[in-house]
């Protein structure tokens, strides 16, 4: 199993970094895990847009904007013969803050150029060969973590959640990868617990008992590696991997 780092930081996409997207490859099918602005400069059209499947962790827009690029750019390739299967959309299940964002997309794909995507408004997806499950966390609306199991190999994705009552630490243990957000470093200041500091998703990751932290969603001006080095201090396998190159995971 293979990961492609699209984008790294939020709210918004800048010339260097993008909104968060992560293209996990496992026994030859494709899942993109959020979508955030920006993400499609690193993916490989029409390659990557074949045998895909979308999920999105939440309603918030830095994590699901860019499937108004996606959809178009998939009927131009449809449309050129180069793209033979529609492309699966899972979305969570909306509530009543979430419903508006819920409708919008799905007004918006009754438009032609969104006829190659099928939505699925469910949080609960079980494929032939990977098998795909999800952990509810705290957040100001539901967010979900997402975790592919190929078989031989585990990766999890956090989405966004706060630190107190999150499932992560149980939902990711013994997992290869966990790929967490980290928004705050530990001289900022938090007002609500709907984001994670670096060093809570180090002890996350240190309590699971994962192989690796992939650190993710930053502040767009903060380099990365100051993420890395705080949470070092607690669990010294953390990395951060530029947007556009990919990782293995570790067995």
């Amino acid at each position: 199993m293979e990961v492609k780092i699209l984008g790294t930081v939020s709210p918004y996409s800048t010339k260097l970094h993008n909104c968060p997207g992560y293209l996990v490859i496992s026994n030859n099918h494709k899942y993109l895990l959020d979508c955030g602005s920006g993400i499609s400069r690193y993916l490989n059209f029409p390659e990557d847009l074949n045998d895909l499947t979308i999920i999105i962790s939440h309603y918030h827009q830095d994590h699901y904007s860019e499937l108004l690029s996606l959809a178009l750019t998939s009927y131009v390739y449809y449309n050129l013969g180069l793209l033979k299967k529609r492309i699966k959309v899972y979305l969570p299940e909306p509530d009543k803050n979430t419903i508006n964002h819920y409708l919008y997309l799905k007004e918006t794909c009754s438009l032609n150029y969104w006829q190659l995507f099928t939505f699925n408004s469910n949080t609960k997806l079980i494929d032939i060969t990977n098998k795909i499950t999800f952990s509810l966390n705290p957040h100001d609306i539901p967010s979900y973590a997402i975790k592919i199991n190929s078989g031989k190999e585990t990766l999890v994705y956090s989405g966004d959640t706060g630190y107190q009552n999150n499932t992560l630490t149980s939902f990711s243990k013994l997992s290869n990868l966990l790929i967490c957000e980290s928004t705050f470093l530990s001289q900022q200041k938090k007002k609500k617990d709907f984001h994670l500091y670096t060093h809570e998703a180090a002890t996350i990751a240190k309590n699971a008992q994962v192989k690796e932290l992939l650190l993710t969603h930053f502040w767009p001006e903060i380099p990365s590696d100051e993420y890395q080095k705080e949470a070092q201090i607690i669990f010294p396998n953390t990395i951060t991997v530029p947007e556009g190159q990919k990782l293995t995971l570790k067995l």
